[in-house]
């Protein structure tokens, strides 16, 4: 176990005197869990992730700001206005964990355990809708690096840049207490926990018991039933998943030896080495761009070419396939058009059709009907006609 783990179960530990003094429940993450249960290696200095419940969550939170420890914080949407989530991260200012592609969503960049709420279900659609819409547009404002393709994703940040009116820090912490009150769901069946790309869904009786797994020598809590808390998260066969091992990215710069101060004394600012990342994306961005557009073309050009050897093919065999059609082969005629068919598929693709000849087409387009590729006919009969 390296220095940067021995860090995050020094955390974790902690945490976890906290929640005792407080009497406080958490759980480990289904990383951690698994590591324990089957007896893997932790190799992510990012694996340090625990459970709470919502109410939880920000007793927590209260409980560290009352008395924080030397060199310790908490921080959150409630206190940074570029956190860009719904959870707490518990940090060591001693340490350094900055990743570029994250930019400036933490104000203190040191190594910590993020702290995830488990969210109860409300009722009401439509309450869900519209609380969701609010914390995905907060997400997209804040996570500048994201994927930030979709309609709906465009709407809620529309939604929530007028009301950045207020003030951005004034608008982190009015999102933080509306979350907090509204996914404490005292008697919701399911718990949800919602991650980068995915949620994930627990059922609630299965945080009902804990039981404890030893860590780098301590002991820690983690749900009653560990076989549905882990087939929940990596599916059926998580026994036999084996975690990637974890390499350092050029973007990454991960020590549990040097104060995130004292890096940034030496290399240059936060907000420095930031827009540098911004600016190297941007090009990145505009490259690859002009990348994909020379492939399409280099790519459209090549079928061009086979579009005019298939042309020729057919042509060469035009009286064989008439002669089929007059027969009424039309299985024969089926097995003859597969190229066509290729052909066709990738023109439509390209917003053109395929015709290497007027009758042939025709003999084509009644095939198809009579192979039942309805939609294929209309498709290409639009573009035709």
């Amino acid at each position: 176990m390296n220095r940067e783990i021995k860090e995050v179960v020094k955390l974790l530990a902690e945490i976890d005197k906290i929640c005792k003094r407080e009497g406080i429940p958490y759980y480990l993450g289904p990383q951690l869990t698994l590591c324990c249960v089957t007896g893997q290696e932790i190799t992510s200095p990012h694996a340090g992730v625990v459970y709470m419940r919502t109410a939880d969550m920000e007793r927590f939170r209260l409980a560290v700001e009352k008395e924080t420890p030397d060199g310790r914080i908490v921080e959150s949407m409630n206190n940074n206005k570029h956190f860009y989530g719904f959870f707490l991260r518990y940090t060591d200012l001693d340490t350094l964990c900055f990743r570029l592609n994250e930019g400036r969503n933490y104000k203190y960049p040191g190594m910590g355990v993020d702290i995830l709420p488990l969210r109860g279900k409300q009722r009401s659609r439509l309450a869900h809708l519209w609380t969701r819409a609010q914390e995905v547009g907060w997400n997209e404002l804040a996570d500048h690096y994201g994927d930030r393709k979709g309609r709906k994703k465009a709407i809620c940040r529309f939604v929530m840049r007028l009301r950045l009116v207020t003030g951005r820090a004034r608008l982190g912490k009015s999102l933080y207490r509306m979350l907090c009150k509204r996914m404490n769901v005292e008697d919701t069946q399911e718990y949800v926990v919602r991650l980068k790309k995915k949620a994930v869904y627990f059922p609630r009786e299965i945080f009902d018991e804990t039981e404890t797994v030893v860590l780098d020598g301590r002991k820690f809590p983690v749900p009653g039933d560990t076989y549905t808390y882990l087939q929940k998260y990596y599916g059926e066969d998580y026994q036999e998943k084996v975690l990637d091992n974890y390499t350092v990215k050029l973007s990454e710069m991960v020590s549990a030896r040097i104060r995130f101060e004292d890096y940034f004394q030496e290399v240059g600012s936060q907000k420095s080495l930031i827009r540098k990342r911004s600016r190297a994306r941007r090009k990145q961005g505009h490259a690859n761009q002009k990348k994909e557009y020379l492939n399409w073309s280099w790519n459209y050009v090549k079928f061009c070419a086979s579009k005019i050897e298939l042309e020729k093919y057919y042509l060469d065999n035009k009286e064989y396939i008439i002669n089929l059609y007059k027969n009424k082969d039309y299985p024969a005629l089926e097995k003859v058009f597969v190229p066509y068919t290729k052909a066709m598929v990738k023109s439509l693709k390209n917003d053109e059709v395929f015709i290497p000849d007027e009758e042939l087409q025709h003999i084509y387009l009644d095939m198809l009907g009579v192979a039942g590729r309805t939609n294929l006919k209309k498709k290409v009969e639009k573009f035709w006609k």
